[in-house]
């Protein structure tokens, strides 16, 4: 194994080639073949295409050199993540950003933290979790020269296409995705929720491999989505079982089996993933519907983007059909979509900034905007206020004011990287291996390529699969709900409440001045207690940050390499 890939981890497949100061590692899967790997990324290296490195699908680290120049990258969504910080030595970069804080003897972030709880990560996509360490956002690499680093854009998506235009390759990447994943195995493991997505990627791989599916079930699961995934189970011929949950799978029943990278809502169901996933155990690889909601469709976010680019009639006839279907007056809506896109996104940060560090949280728009404050800027003491205030502020870039939807899509899907990444970590101690095709470099591609505004629908659910997937079955493509694991947050929140006060009470959020632990736990009694008002998802999301303080990850210095030690 070259010297340069030496830190990755165990496990994964990791090919390379060179040409006298030329090379090239691919790490993860890459579906790319051995002679195009030499070719196309030899030449690439050599003449400093970054981006043609990253276009090869699937889901992977690259890692080139040419003449003192190191480029690496992840994948564009970022479940193959990438972390860098100077450190005594000079520059560290890592798959993990615990690995280099590791080095660095850095801490967590807590008043970045309180503003990923309060705002959302999307401000902030440079930054790790952890003081001094730096995250390279999905859609860019790192170029390391002697003992610089700058990061470099390799988003690459094709022109903009229309709906109708751009299914084609859709359907195209999406089975290929499939494909790969699981060609390697006569037999794969599948989760089936009885959602699209899930659903989908059974049919695709059941074509040509056994598949093993796995549905979380019982009592206080939706009973129509175990019956929907019954259906696609009978449909594609297929092993399936289905977990008839129980208490020790509520929230909170059971701790994570792993120390995570980053919090992340999979850290409280450790209990039910180890439940419904016990007979997908041992299998090669696991695919995951994890994504699709990203890539196949989009938030409001595409009736601003729709104003921003002059179409006043087109975004005024989407407000009002999604306005009539919710039977809500559309003259609101409108009036908030007009106010988003005038005032764009640097304007709406600084605004929200000011109204956090004054406690004032009324006024939530009912539609997308650039910028709002979650349930959580009410547990904010007055310190916790100012300093995510101030965050705010300095992430306001004074650059050229994106489009709505293509800057929500790609917040979106880092989150669900991010996400998908943590959940490999847990995932790992129970012998599962997931993977998630609708991640895959080919795939988003193919899909951004739709704009936000074109894979919106009002009346039609994710459009774009059935478009590029007209082979599915109708029954399929033509659902319109699907469940919650609301019922089995609420069992947990009362079955541990005593715990998660403490867990509350002690949390270094609370400790450092930035949250009221009164605040959070009057509304986790309100949960507990059944009000339908309660914020029980910024209550998860709170909770499972303070497990993750409590359990942050152990040094792994084998998985770093510095640049100039």
């Amino acid at each position: 194994m070259s010297p340069r890939v030496r830190a990755w981890q165990a496990g994964l497949r990791v090919r390379s080639v060179h040409d006298g100061p030329v090379h090239v590692s691919v790490v993860g899967n890459c579906r790319v073949g051995p002679s195009a790997l030499r070719a196309e990324g030899l030449r690439a290296a050599r003449t400093g295409r970054w981006e043609d490195l990253t276009r090869w699908p699937g889901s992977y680290w690259v890692v080139a050199g040419f003449e003192g120049c190191t480029f690496v990258a992840g994948d564009l969504a970022g479940v193959r993540g990438l972390f860098v910080g100077r450190g005594p030595c000079g520059v560290i970069w890592s798959s993990l950003a615990s690995h280099v804080a590791a080095q660095l003897g850095s801490a967590p972030d807590l008043p970045l933290l309180a503003a990923h709880l309060v705002a959302g990560a999307e401000y902030w996509p440079g930054r790790s979790l952890y003081e001094g360490v730096h995250q390279v956002p999905g859609g860019h690499g790192l170029l390391l020269q002697q003992d610089r680093w700058e990061t470099v854009d390799v988003t690459g998506l094709p022109s903009p296409v229309t709906l109708a235009e751009g299914a084609a390759r859709v359907g195209q990447a999406l089975t290929e995705a499939a494909e790969g994943y699981a060609g390697e195995h006569e037999e794969v493991g599948a989760d089936l929720s009885g959602g699209l997505d899930s659903s989908t990627l059974v049919l695709l791989a059941a074509q040509r491999r056994r598949v093993r599916a796995v549905t979380y079930g019982g009592p206080l699961a939706s009973a129509e989505d175990t019956a929907f995934a019954a259906r696609v189970g009978a449909y594609a011929g297929i092993e399936h079982h289905v977990c008839e949950g129980g208490p020790q799978t509520w929230h909170f029943a059971s701790p994570p089996p792993a120390a995570t990278d980053g919090p992340t809502l999979s850290s409280a169901i450790a209990g039910l993933d180890a439940a419904y996933l016990a007979p997908a155990t041992g299998l090669g690889t696991h695919l995951t519907g994890h994504g699709g909601d990203v890539v196949l469709e989009s938030s409001t976010a595409a009736f601003v983007d729709l104003l921003q680019r002059g179409e006043t009639r087109a975004a005024k006839a989407q407000v009002t059909a999604w306005a009539r279907l919710r039977d809500q007056a559309p003259g609101p809506l409108w009036r908030q979509v007009k106010a988003s896109a005038a005032l764009g996104r640097d304007e709406a940060v600084a605004q929200t900034a000011d109204r956090i560090e004054a406690g004032r949280f009324d006024g939530v728009p009912r539609v997308w905007s650039w910028c709002r404050p979650g349930p959580a800027a009410a547990w904010l003491t007055a310190h916790g206020r100012s300093t995510v205030a101030q965050l705010l502020r300095a992430s306001v870039t004074g650059g050229p004011e994106p489009l709505a939807g293509a800057w929500d899509d790609w917040s979106a899907l880092r989150l669900n990287g991010a996400s998908a990444r943590h959940e490999i970590t847990l995932y790992d101690p129970l012998d599962v291996h997931p993977v998630y095709p609708f991640l895959d470099n080919a795939v988003v591609r193919a899909c951004l390529a739709v704009p936000a505004y074109e894979r919106r629908r009002n009346g039609a659910y994710k459009p774009l699969l059935g478009a590029a997937l007209p082979g599915l079955p109708p029954w399929l493509t033509g659902r319109r709900s699907k469940g919650s694991f609301g019922p089995v947050l609420m069992s947990g929140l009362r079955a541990h409440r005593t715990r998660l006060h403490h867990l509350v009470a002690t949390s270094p959020l609370v400790q450092a001045g930035l949250v009221d632990a009164r605040r959070v736990s009057a509304d986790l009694d309100r949960a507990a207690g059944g009000e339908a008002g309660a914020p029980r998802a910024a209550l998860q999301q709170f909770l499972t940050a303070c497990l993750w303080l409590g359990d942050p990850p152990l040094p792994a210095t084998a998985a770093t390499r510095a640049a100039s030690c």
